[in-house]
């Protein structure tokens, strides 16, 4: 159904209809932003269920959207991490409310899970959305560098290992 059809339905006028046009393509704008983020992003509800991963999700985990959407957000953690994830989110959710984002595990090593069992560091900062729909974390992902990692902004480094050759998979 058309912006038009629809402005025809509920018999809006014509500064109206402009106006559900104009929010419509900001919204169509929104969805092209969110799948062209360079991190991961996992959306999952209040007792850990994914609601909504980005391209990038998929091609860092290696599961198709619709593998991922209503699977508890777990499938994506070693099971070590798994096992006590619930219980920390938990305590996210009782004590989110104070927070608007912050960095997971400071400190600790964070592991990630492909579909085929790889698993890889990465970086975590979530984030929370109370909505009229319930409460929501969003969490960025991105795979973490190692401590020792080459700086890739060194001008003394005149390797070419930083060309974005070793990182064309992600």
């Amino acid at each position: 159904m058309t912006t038009d059809e629809i402005a025809r339905l509920i018999e809006l006028d014509e500064k109206d209809t402009e106006k559900l046009r104009d929010r419509a393509e900001v919204l169509t704008m929104m969805e092209v932003f969110i799948e062209a983020l360079p991190d991961a992003l996992i959306v999952a509800d209040a007792a850990g269920g994914i609601v909504f991963c980005n391209a990038n999700a998929e091609l860092m985990f290696g599961y198709h959207r619709s593998e991922l959407l209503d699977q508890p957000v777990e499938k994506l953690m070693p099971a070590s991490f798994a096992a006590r994830h619930p219980a920390r989110r938990e305590a996210f959710n009782r004590f989110g409310t104070t927070v608007r984002s912050q960095t997971m595990g400071i400190g600790l090593r964070l592991l990630g899970k492909r579909s085929d069992g790889l698993e890889f560091p990465v970086d975590i900062t979530l984030a929370r959305l109370v909505h009229s729909r319930g409460i929501f974390n969003l969490a960025s992902v991105r795979y973490s560098l190692p401590v020792n990692a080459p700086n890739m902004g060194d001008p003394a480094d005149d390797t070419d290992q930083h060309n974005g050759e070793a990182n064309a998979g992600h």
